[in-house]
C-alpha cells in the first residue's frame, strides 16, 4: 500500500539511504520517517541534505493538492513536535505510531544546526560544486508501471530507432550537446596541421622532390609522429566524451547545461578517462594484429566490440560518481548485472540504427562526389560539403551512443535506489523507447 502526503495528498515515493528506506513527496518536498528512522538519520547528519534533495519540491506537480495533515501510516491527525536535539525546528509527529514528518527545508536546517559551533555554517546543498550530481534525482523522466521487454529482433531495432529519434529531439532542444564532439574533431584537425607544419620545419622547409626524399629517409620519425598524434586523438576523444556525459546527466537532473562545467567534470576525472583510453589503445592494437592473421580476425573484432561496449557503460560511472577505472568497473558489475538482457537488446538496436545512418551518410557523400562537375572550384566546394556532412553524421552518432549509455546508467541507479519498480524514474529519452 502506498502512502499519501499530509500536505498535498500526493503519493509518497520510497528511496534507499545507507540501509534506511524513507518515504518522501516529490510535489511538496516533505519527508516521512517511521518510528526510530528519524533518530537513526540524526546519527548520520551528512545524510540529511542528501535526503532533502532526493525529494525536491515541484518534481511532480500535484494533480489535486489537498492538505489533510493526516499521518501517512495510520491516518491520524499530526501534531506539532520538537526533537530534544533540535528544539528550534518545528516538526510534526503522529501521536499513535510516533512517525515524524519534516517539511521541505527542515532537514537542511537541522543539518545546519548540527554542524560544530567552531566551524562556519556550511551551505545546505551538497551540490555547491556543479560537477557533483551523483545523488541528485532525475527530473526529466517518467515513471513506467511496467517495462515492456523486446519480443524479437525487429522490436529491438524499433526500440533503437525510437531512442535515437528521442535523443535527436533532445539535441534539437539543446544543440550544445554536440559542442564537445565538434571541438574534439577541431582539436584533432589542428593537431594534425601542427604535426605537418612541425615536420616541414624540421625538414628545413623542403618542398617537392626534396621533401619526398627527406620523408623517405626518415620513415621511422614519420611513423612515430603519426603514432603520437593517433594516441593523442584517442585520449582527447575520451576527455570530450566525458564532457558529453556530464552535460546529458546535468540536463536530465534539471541542472544548467554548461560547457565549462562539463569540461571541469571531465578534467576532474582525467585519471579514470586516461586509463580507459589506454586500455582501448591496447585492445585496438591487438585487434589490428589479429586482422593480419588468418582465422583470428574474428577474435580481434569480437574483443574490440566487447571492450567498446564496456567502455561506454563504465564511462558514465567515472564521470558521475567521480571514481577511478577499477572502482568504476566493480560498480558497473554490481549495477548492471540485473539488466544484462535489456542492455544487450538496446545495444543491438542502437548499433544497428547507427550503422544504417552511417551507411546512408556515406552513400550521400559518394553520390554527391560523383555529381560534382569537373573543375577545381566545384571539386573544392563539393569536397567541403561532403566533409561537413560526414562530420555532422559522425558527431550525431557519437552523441546518440553517449546519451544512450548515460541514460542506461541513470536508469540502473534509479532502479537500485527505489524499493518498488513502479517508482523508478526512467530518463525521458530511454523511457520513450521502453513503453
Amino acid at each position: 500500500m502506498m502512502w499519501r502526503c499530509p500536505r498535498c495528498s500526493e503519493l509518497l515515493w520510497q528511496r534507499k539511504f545507507d540501509g534506511l528506506i524513507l518515504d518522501g513527496c516529490r510535489s511538496c518536498g516533505g519527508t516521512w520517517f517511521d518510528p526510530r528512522e528519524f533518530d537513526q538519520l540524526l546519527q548520520h547528519p551528512e545524510l540529511l541534505v542528501t535526503v532533502e534533495n532526493s525529494f525536491r519540491k515541484g518534481e511532480q506537480p500535484p494533480i489535486r493538492p489537498q492538505a489533510t495533515n493526516l499521518c501517512p501510516n495510520c491516518r491520524k491527525p499530526l501534531t506539532p513536535f520538537r526533537h530534544p536535539k533540535i528544539p528550534s525546528v518545528a516538526l510534526d509527529s503522529c501521536p499513535q505510531c510516533r512517525g515524524v514528518w519534516a517539511d521541505e527545508g527542515e532537514l537542511a536546517e537541522i543539518h545546519r544546526l548540527l554542524q560544530p559551533a567552531q566551524k562556519p555554517p556550511q551551505p545546505p546543498l551538497p551540490n555547491e560544486d556543479p560537477t557533483i550530481t551523483k545523488d541528485l534525482p532525475i527530473v526529466r523522466g517518467y515513471h513506467l508501471p511496467e517495462v515492456r521487454h523486446a519480443s524479437d529482433w525487429f522490436d529491438q531495432i524499433l526500440r533503437g530507432l525510437t531512442f535515437i529519434s528521442s535523443a535527436l529531439w533532445l539535441l534539437r532542444e539543446n544543440p550544445r550537446f554536440l559542442a564537445p564532439i565538434l571541438l574534439n574533431m577541431a582539436v584533432n584537425f589542428v593537431l594534425l596541421i601542427l604535426l605537418a607544419l612541425g615536420i616541414w620545419v624540421i625538414s628545413g622547409f623542403a618542398t617537392g622532390t626534396e621533401l619526398n626524399r627527406w620523408l623517405e629517409s626518415r620513415q621511422i620519425l614519420l611513423v612515430v609522429a603519426i603514432g603520437i598524434w593517433y594516441l593523442a586523438t584517442i585520449v582527447l576523444r575520451f576527455f570530450f566524451t566525458g564532457a558529453v556525459v556530464s552535460m546529458v546527466d546535468a540536463y536530465l537532473k534539471g541542472r544548467l547545461v554548461n560547457l565549462s562545467v562539463a569540461f571541469k567534470d571531465a578534467f576532474k576525472n582525467a585519471d579514470g578517462l586516461l586509463a580507459l583510453a589506454f586500455i582501448n589503445i591496447l585492445v585496438g592494437w591487438f585487434a589490428s594484429m589479429t586482422r593480419s592473421r588468418e582465422g583470428l580476425s574474428w577474435l580481434g573484432r569480437t574483443i574490440q566490440t566487447i571492450v567498446e561496449v564496456i567502455t561506454y557503460l563504465v564511462l558514465p560511472i567515472i564521470i558521475i560518481e567521480d571514481t577511478g577505472l577499477v572502482p568504476a568497473i566493480k560498480r558497473g558489475i554490481e549495477l548492471y548485472r540485473r539488466h544484462l538482457l535489456p542492455i544487450a537488446a538496446g545495444e543491438i538496436g542502437v548499433r544497428f540504427i547507427s550503422g544504417v545512418i552511417n551507411f546512408v551518410g556515406f552513400a550521400v557523400i559518394v553520390v554527391t562526389t560523383l555529381l560534382i562537375p569537373f573543375g577545381i572550384l566545384p571539386f573544392v566546394v563539393g569536397a567541403l560539403v561532403a566533409t561537413v556532412f560526414a562530420v555532422i553524421i559522425w558527431a550525431i552518432n557519437a552523441y546518440v551512443t553517449t546519451a544512450y549509455h548515460t541514460c542506461l546508467y541513470l536508469w540502473a541507479v534509479e532502479y537500485e535506489r527505489s524499493v518498488a519498480p513502479e517508482q523508478v524514474t526512467v530518463p525521458a529519452p530511454l523511457a520513450v523507447s521502453l513503453i
